[in-house]
């Protein structure tokens, strides 16, 4: 086995190391610094580099073209691989990224609707409906009225995590 078989090769191994070890990190950040950049995406990296190892080795093995051609050959297949991974798979899932979590703040203005009576000095229950799905939250009457169930509400503040509300009408 040559030395150019012994790189190829420690270049796979690098590879599939490097994946198994972004399967532990939180690779948005801790790999890239924070950069947004293609050329630093770790997946992108691993991907570059595992690809320049399997072409490198593959063609050395298997043809008869120079070394200068594999190396070139390969490094250009391990980069179109990465272009190819990061427009294709990495940037779309960016893209596509969502949160169901929100803050409690973020609930001013909502309308709910009350699940459980809101007394005039005390604690029901209200529920909004969002884009990620429905959430249950505790209520209190803000002017310290009534407030049946059934009724339609408006949240207008939050105070140590009560959603304060007002009938809606």
């Amino acid at each position: 086995m040559g030395t150019w078989d012994i790189i190829f090769i420690s270049c796979i191994g690098l590879g599939f190391l490097f994946a198994i070890v972004l399967m532990f990190v939180d690779h948005s950040h801790a790999l890239t610094g924070g950069l947004e950049s293609p050329v630093l995406q770790p997946v992108c990296v691993v991907s570059a580099i595992t690809a320049f190892g399997a072409c490198g080795f593959l063609l050395h093995r298997f043809t008869l073209l120079s070394i200068t051609s594999v190396v070139l050959l390969s490094a250009g297949s391990g980069l179109l691989l990465a272009a190819v991974g990061y427009f294709i798979w990495i940037r779309p899932m960016k893209n596509a990224e969502n949160s169901t979590g929100y803050s409690l703040t973020q609930l001013e203005g909502q309308l709910g609707e009350v699940v459980t009576t809101i007394p005039a000095k005390g604690y029901g229950e209200i529920i909004i409906t969002m884009l990620s799905g429905t959430s249950n939250q505790i209520a209190s009457s803000q002017d310290q009225v009534m407030i049946p169930q059934g009724s339609r509400v408006i949240v207008v503040k939050v105070e140590d995590h009560v959603l304060q509300v007002i009938p809606f009408e």
